[in-house]
């Protein structure tokens, strides 16, 4: 299938690791150019030149400034800004004491600004470059929107949630469709790593682990205009989390 991705420019953040970089990946195969954006200088160069990204800028998207200069550095690089996927958010914590026990202030308004926030200042920054020829929105959550156990995990990815609905619905007249992705724990690899992470991963209803280059398959089809019917959708790539019914 044609994604009709061939001479689009997106940007990807949280590019130089993980599924963004996956995404990153996915979206030159299919003939974009990327730029990825990030806060380490030297890692983004490095995996600007690995992956053969357009180019990388530099922010922290907690700060409104930077993404805003940072955003508008993609585009000139870009010529044009088709494509934003949103991957740039702290690392999960797994060994954080669960429930209201293990909440700390600090951390979840951390999680909130950067996550949130940070998917909302880059949306603001690149909606009047999207505006020009339509486009796409692709916010990367998580599963813990749909579980508890983590207060800061669920709080920061079902905001993720109703943030993409709220740019849906108000970005959707202008041709930009907004979506959103929940991953559950996904592997750059499989066959390398912890053993007993792998198994973990295992547990889905597909018995096996979802890997970053699949969810980045996923991401890339909803970002490109094919994708655009399912504008204001929520779509989970952890390889079906037994017992939930979700309508």
């Amino acid at each position: 299938m044609d994604l009709e991705l061939n001479g689009s420019g997106a940007l990807v953040t949280g590019g130089n690791r993980g599924i963004g970089r996956a995404v990153a990946v996915a979206l030159i195969r299919e003939g974009a150019s990327v730029v990825i954006l990030g806060r380490d200088e030297e890692t983004l160069a490095a995996t600007a030149a690995e992956i053969g990204a357009a180019g990388f800028v530099a922010a922290d998207t907690t700060d409104d400034g930077a993404v805003r200069q940072a955003v508008a550095e993609a585009a000139d690089l870009l010529g044009r800004l088709d494509v934003v996927v949103n991957c740039a958010a702290p690392r999960a914590l797994p060994d954080q004491v669960p429930g209201l026990a293990g909440l700390v202030d600090e951390d979840l308004l951390r999680h909130v600004d950067t996550k949130v926030l940070g998917y909302a200042r880059v949306a603001r920054a690149a909606a009047p470059y999207l505006r020009r020829a339509g486009g796409a929105i692709v916010n990367v959550s998580g599963m813990n929107a749909r579980s508890t156990g983590s207060i800061a995990g669920s709080v920061r990815n079902i905001s993720v949630v109703a943030l993409t609905k709220n740019l849906a619905d108000d970005l959707g007249s202008d041709g930009i469709a907004v979506t959103c992705v929940h991953p559950g724990l996904t592997l750059a690899d499989p066959h390398q790593g912890d053993a007993g992470l792998v198994d973990v991963a295992a547990r889905n209803a597909l018995g096996r682990p979802i890997t970053a280059a699949e969810v980045a398959d996923l991401i890339v089809f909803l970002a490109s205009p094919r994708g655009r019917p399912a504008n204001g959708a929520v779509i989970t790539a952890d390889g079906g989390r037994p017992g939930g019914i979700w309508a």
